[in-house]
């Protein structure tokens, strides 16, 4: 009798928080995927939601971009891949060529204002879209986030996302400036 107390007592606790996240599992989902930051030990999550909200709206605003950019290189026949960049770094290249676009249609003004103002002027002038202009504007948010942080951990499911929301900001940007 006293080794299945034994027993009862050790398993108490593991079975417990077995009972307890089999009831409340669906419910830990859900929070979990409201969450803005999560952090355990050295594993930091905060840009997964805002970078699949930022992709959400850009696909329902903005069109389709024209080409997608190459992932190999031909060459005599053969094909290399070539070495996907850090994910922070992709944000970053990616971020650059939308910033160039914005400061080629916007031709003539001071090249030392910030991205936000040249995004709300060329909106205010009517060359972009309120659609573009807070795609834009929510990306820019994101990118600072990146660019001004040692310590968030970035996913390349995010540089992936955000690389595709640029894209069709860039395409939308040609379109609507033709």
């Amino acid at each position: 009798m006293s080794s299945f107390i034994q027993i009862v007592e050790i398993l108490a606790w593991p079975a417990t928080i077995i009972i307890v996240v089999m009831l409340l599992r669906s419910p830990l989902s859900e929070l979990v995927s409201t969450l803005k930051k999560l952090k355990y030990k050295d594993l930091e999550l905060e840009f997964e939601k805002e970078a699949r909200e930022i992709l959400a709206d850009a696909e329902r605003d903005l069109p389709e971009p024209s080409k997608p950019e190459p992932s190999e290189v031909e060459d005599s026949g053969i094909r290399f891949s070539l070495a996907r960049p850090e994910p922070s770094t992709e944000i970053m290249e990616s971020w650059r060529h939308l910033e160039l676009k914005l400061r080629e249609l916007s031709s003539g003004s001071d090249n030392k204002r910030s991205t936000g103002y040249l995004v709300r002027m060329l909106a205010n002038e009517g060359k972009i879209s309120k659609e573009t202009e807070s795609v834009v504007l929510s990306l820019s948010s994101l990118r600072n986030k990146v660019a001004h942080t040692d310590e968030e951990v970035i996913s390349h499911t995010v540089s992936s996302s955000f690389k595709e929301s640029v894209a069709r900001v860039i395409s939308a940007l040609e379109y609507e400036s033709a």
